[in-house]
């Protein structure tokens, strides 16, 4: 039996590779991209008027089916794109959500949102006082305004007091000798708040027994004062008599703080009921204590 010559396969030419490689290039792009779909992680943090902040970090996520009609296998990443936990204040009356600070690490979060502790003190890092809501101690939105003010967060004594732990420990000898603490023992920052009135805005740094075990109660606050809406700062003092701290309840747990109300990280939705007790202080205009 004849057999015939063996027929020898010969690659493309280099014109028709040219032409051919960018149009499967984009062929397969768009099959991966196309199982992929926008999706959002939030957790909300709701206060006493009804208002909330909303931690939200979005991404593409792949979609329910992971195969594409073309019968390419879509491999990787489950999601792909993903923002930081971004910080929105939505309020009590028209819903719409403003941009207000930067955001938290999506890593530390989606490796910390089973642990409802730190979720809840998470969310004391945003309050309302005086009827202004602030947040991280460095942005505060005054009344009939749209858009959150910024602080100078830069000025050394703003400096000292919210990041004590990184500089000279000198400036808060008197909390050591009163056998005190700044409330971050747990945690690397404290639940500080931002206190507004038109002609003064106040910072507040939560104090507690140096050997009391978390959640310790506060005992005192260390404040500082500004005159010109943050941009510089004075009156360093300890005190035991704080403008808007409830003495002998944990700082996670004042009246004014954020309450965590709902989880929704991963297509799981976890609601949580907060309760808000009586608090004249996140209302009202309250004469300084002396």
């Amino acid at each position: 039996m004849m057999i015939g010559p063996i027929t020898k396969y010969r690659t493309a030419p280099v014109w028709m590779q040219r032409t051919v490689a960018p149009y499967l290039l984009a062929l397969l792009t768009a099959a991966c991209g196309s199982a992929y779909e926008p999706r959002k992680d939030e957790i909300e943090c709701a206060l006493p008027d009804g208002s909330s902040f909303i931690l939200r970090s979005t991404y593409l996520g792949l979609k329910p089916v992971h195969r594409h009609p073309t019968n390419i296998w879509v491999g990787g990443a489950r999601s792909v794109n993903r923002s930081g936990f971004e910080t929105y204040y939505r309020p009590a009356k028209d819903g719409r959500d403003l941009h207000a600070a930067g955001g938290h690490s999506w890593g530390l979060i989606l490796s910390k949102y089973n642990d409802l502790n730190y979720m809840t003190r998470l969310c004391a890092l945003h309050g309302m006082i005086n009827g202004v809501p602030y947040v991280l101690a460095n942005r505060y939105m005054p009344p009939e305004a749209d858009r959150f003010e910024r602080i100078n967060s830069q000025h050394n004594l703003f400096r000292a007091l919210n990041f004590a732990h990184e500089v000279d420990q000198s400036l808060f000898k008197d909390i050591e000798d009163s056998g005190l603490r700044f409330d971050r023992k747990g945690a690397s920052w404290s639940v500080d708040t931002i206190i507004w009135r038109p002609d003064l805005l106040a910072a507040e740094t939560p104090l507690v027994a140096k050997t009391a075990p978390d959640p310790a109660p506060v005992v005192g606050a260390y404040r500082i004062e500004s005159h010109d809406g943050g941009q510089t700062w004075g009156n360093p003092h300890l005190t035991f008599e704080p403008e808007v701290f409830e003495l002998g309840k944990p700082a996670a747990e004042q009246c004014f703080v954020a309450r965590l109300v709902r989880i929704d990280i991963k297509g799981t939705v976890r609601n949580f009921e907060a309760s808000f007790p009586d608090c004249p202080v996140a209302f009202a205009l309250p004469e300084r204590k002396q």
